[in-house]
């Protein structure tokens, strides 16, 4: 997303912050506990070098996926450093963390369980699946 956005002109790093950080952290009402950097706050921080090329890879993830669909792109921007908690999580391309050591932050639903008021596409017995339903 970095280099669609900001290496591309399209965002600049205050927005793409706001889209990838802070409005989550909102949304799933996680804020301001995360999605800031401030007194008080659980912030992960990442140090990018903003010139760097790479060529993805779903080896050089930390995930459970096992592929990217982005494999063998050439993308500009990379993570050099995450930090969480005050500790080195991420350095250069290595996990220095272990598996289950993220901390559990309680939190009320968000925005993003509120109802939306009206009812999904599913359970509105209009549109064409209840047209194709009823011929």
């Amino acid at each position: 997303m970095f280099d669609a956005a900001v290496t591309q002109g399209r965002l600049g790093l205050e927005r793409f912050v706001e889209l990838t950080s802070t409005a989550p952290a909102k949304l799933y009402g996680l804020y301001p506990k995360k999605g800031a950097l401030a007194v008080g706050a659980d912030a992960d921080v990442v140090v990018w070098d903003p010139g760097k090329t790479v060529r993805l890879e779903s080896a050089m993830l930390h995930d459970n996926t096992g592929y990217t669909p982005y494999e063998g792109r050439a993308i500009t921007g990379w993570p050099e450093t995450v930090l969480s908690r005050g500790r080195v999580a991420v350095r250069d391309g290595q996990l220095h963390v272990a598996p289950g050591s993220g901390r559990f932050l309680p939190r009320a639903a968000g925005d993003a369980a509120q109802p939306l008021g009206r009812p999904s596409a599913e359970f509105a017995g209009s549109g064409a699946a209840s047209r194709a339903s009823a011929a």
